[in-house]
């Protein structure tokens, strides 16, 4: 009886083996890494030699991606924090014109409304868009920097700089407004929080932000104009001033637990204006 054998190499020859993927397949070529003979299928261009599938792949999981300064991948494209939020501003603004002010109503800031308790209205008011020009120039704004220093935080952070910035300048209407202070400026705030940080970030770097600074002036000063009446310019301040802490904090962190350091340093930050309000509605 005649019994069926595996099948053999194509070949065989002097000096060549079996590839150790394909048994079938004699070579003379050897992985320069892990020193498997390999065949032509499974040879892989290397600068200095071939390398074997397995390799090429336990070597890419090895290469860490390149980062930004903040600790932010480097990828291509990107913007979908700034984007998302650019809807919420949209959102917020069709829906309170449809509502007839009923969703500024609830999340623009008002002194009085937060000394009530309504503490929500302290980082909600830079995710309300409300006044068509005014929603239509931070959205324009969003578009034309956001996308940059997303690219260069990564979402995580930008969503958190933009809602500590925010955060940071209607503590400060707050602490200094007048009990019957009510603006609707909190997305201006934070955007001018994120002009803020950028210039931090571009000083650690030696790079020029003269072009930050004159847009931030420029933010500052006309909302300044437009809502000096309502001391919306405190919040301006505000947002500039926590913008550029926290900018400091995610730029300035050292590389070791990099990413613990900045979460816990934004969080500090927080947690500082929210104690300043409740000290402020404790001592009347």
């Amino acid at each position: 009886m005649s019994s069926s054998a595996a099948p053999g190499p194509e070949f065989e020859a002097p000096g060549f083996v079996a590839c150790y993927r394909h048994a079938d397949r004699q070579t003379g070529i050897k992985c320069q890494r892990c020193h498997r003979p390999i065949c032509g299928e499974c040879m892989r261009p290397a600068s200095v030699g071939f390398h074997c599938p397995q390799c090429v792949s336990s070597g890419s999981a090895r290469v860490r991606a390149p980062k930004t300064m903040f600790g932010a991948a480097l990828r291509p494209g990107g913007g979908s924090a700034t984007k998302v939020l650019m809807g919420v501003l949209a959102v917020t603004y069709v829906l309170n014109l449809v509502t007839r002010g009923l969703v500024a109503g609830l999340l623009v800031m008002s002194n009085e409304a937060v000394a009530a308790g309504q503490f929500w209205r302290l980082i909600t008011s830079s995710f309300a868009g409300v006044g068509l020009f005014a929603t239509l120039l931070n959205l324009l704004i969003l578009w034309l920097v956001g996308r940059a220093i997303e690219s260069e935080l990564g979402a995580w952070r930008f969503v958190a700089l933009y809602t500590a910035a925010g955060l940071g300048g209607t503590t400060l209407c707050f602490l200094l407004g007048p009990p019957g202070l009510v603006t609707a400026s909190g997305a201006a705030f934070s955007i001018i929080g994120l002009l803020a940080a950028n210039a931090i970030g571009k000083l650690k770097s030696h790079e020029d932000i003269r072009g930050d600074i004159s847009l931030l002036v420029l933010l500052i000063l006309y909302n300044i104009l437009i809502g000096f009446s309502s001391f919306g310019w405190l919040g301006m301040i505000g947002g500039a001033l926590v913008g550029a802490l926290s900018g400091a904090i995610l730029a300035y962190a050292p590389r070791q637990s990099r990413t613990a350091i900045q979460a816990f340093g934004l969080l500090a930050v927080v947690l500082l204006c929210l104690v300043a309000v409740v000290a402020k509605i404790a001592l009347g």
